[in-house]
């Protein structure tokens, strides 16, 4: 199956039975996944997001708006037959989840689980705003905890970061949250203990939107804790994903069983 020309594999796994569709905070792009690919088992293929506006893509006009950007994605993934995960972290999670809600209203086939990470579905409790001027935008994002040093001090590179860190801000600050039916998608959450933008009772709320929540993990953390925790993330997803096999497995089982006999 093709990749996604909206995504980037850094090591094609042809034999890959799961596909993992990666999306990344605001501001950030297909590269802060390419560490996840070594600690992904080799069933799966790591897919990273590669959003308009950035390298590559520099001559699209970048998405400020998140329904149109989740309709872009969802028709993305539209005709994919491989079985797959989405994860996202803060914007990427927010994006995610409007994706397979767009996916589950059209009928596309929807993932195997929902993996959302540092945004609650009530929408962000703090963030960076995009209309202030360069120096006040620059020092909440460095204030974030978003903005790399080496950025932050060199002038050419500030100039080329700060007009997609704007622009994926207005996206996230078109973000409304709905009531909606819950997904019927399986739904895990991560967040970080220390997480302004994304605290631990927030996100415990998304058990409330999805029939099969997959519970929320906390990490010893910011904003940012999932740069960190690479291993553990992919190590969650994965038995997830194994629990699932094994119950669909199971289930499977059962129902060639001769009537009244037993497991």
């Amino acid at each position: 199956m093709r990749t996604p020309p909206w995504y980037l594999a850094f090591e094609p796994r042809p034999s890959a039975r799961v596909h993992l569709y990666a999306l990344p905070c605001a501001g950030g792009g297909p590269s802060a996944f390419r560490p996840w690919t070594r600690h992904l088992p080799p069933w799966m293929e790591l897919r990273a997001l590669t959003l308009p506006g950035r390298p590559g893509r520099h001559r699209e006009p970048a998405h400020t708006d998140c329904d149109t950007a989740a309709r872009a994605l969802a028709a993305e993934l539209a005709g994919q037959s491989t079985p797959y995960v989405v994860f996202g972290h803060s914007m990427g999670a927010m994006l995610g989840y409007r994706m397979v809600r767009e996916l589950q209203s059209s009928g596309g086939r929807p993932p195997e689980l929902l993996a959302v990470a540092a945004w609650p579905v009530r929408g962000a409790v703090a963030q960076p705003d995009p209309r202030h001027d360069d120096e006040r935008f620059t020092a909440s994002l460095r204030a974030l905890g978003g903005l790399p040093e080496e950025i932050a001090g060199d002038p050419g590179a500030l100039a080329r970061t700060l007009p997609v860190a704007r622009a994926d801000f207005t996206l996230c600050a078109s973000y409304a949250y709905r009531p909606e039916p819950p997904l019927t998608v399986p739904v895990a959450a991560f967040c970080g203990t220390r997480d302004p933008v994304a605290p631990e009772a927030d996100m415990a709320e998304w058990r409330k939107h999805t029939t099969d929540f997959r519970g929320l993990r906390t990490y010893d953390g910011d904003h940012f804790f999932v740069r960190d925790r690479v291993a553990e993330l992919a190590a969650a997803m994965t038995a997830i994903l194994e629990m699932r096999a094994s119950g669909a497995a199971h289930e499977a089982e059962r129902a060639v069983q001769p009537r009244g006999a037993t497991l």
